[in-house]
């Protein structure tokens, strides 16, 4: 198959499309190239997953609570870039927040702009383990007494395995509800 120079926002969409229409994709992140497999008909399982936790009732003086896992099912190590995903904390704006009417909570946190990542901006993410953060949502976000949606605003991870170049890999989570009193 023939590659052809794209663009970031080109390259992610390609990504998610080809999820959606069931294929495996390799994304080789330093080129911006992006090449498609086709379906082998059987199940795979892919080598990261994202999940979120939160208790469905909260009491905003204790804090309102939110656990992000993030799981290698490989027998590879990997190396995930922890920018805009919850295991560098709040340095961006992670969740998309909705209260029971369907309006977005503002992300009042920091917003950091960035040059090149480093190592230390790397976290090691062991084959067959997963590594977890909890966070609380109202150190950035104005949660009053209601009912909210929250999912995860980031849903592509840079990920290094060996030398190999940097791949994108998806990083979707459930649409999760809670309650605040």
């Amino acid at each position: 198959m023939k590659f052809r120079q794209l663009s970031k926002v080109t390259v992610i969409y390609l990504v998610m499309l080809l999820m959606s229409c069931g294929q495996q994709y390799q994304v080789a992140d330093r080129n911006m190239q992006v090449e498609a497999k086709q379906d082998t008909n059987e199940t795979v399982q892919p080598d990261i997953s994202c999940k979120l936790n939160i208790a469905a009732k909260q009491k905003r003086v204790n804090g309102v609570l939110i656990d992000f896992l993030l799981t290698n099912h490989s027998d590879n190590d990997f190396s995930v870039l922890t920018w805009y995903t919850p295991l560098e904390g709040f340095y961006s704006n992670l969740f998309i927040i909705t209260d029971q009417f369907g309006e977005p909570i503002a992300y009042q946190g920091p917003m950091v702009k960035r040059l090149g990542p480093s190592a230390a901006n790397y976290q090691l993410l062991s084959a067959n383990s997963t590594v977890s953060t909890a966070l609380d949502l109202t150190l950035v976000y104005d949660l009053q007494p209601g009912d909210y949606k929250l999912q995860l605003n980031k849903q592509v991870l840079r990920v290094i395995e060996n030398d190999l170049p940097m791949r994108l890999y998806p990083c979707q989570t459930d649409i999760l509800t809670f309650q605040v009193n």
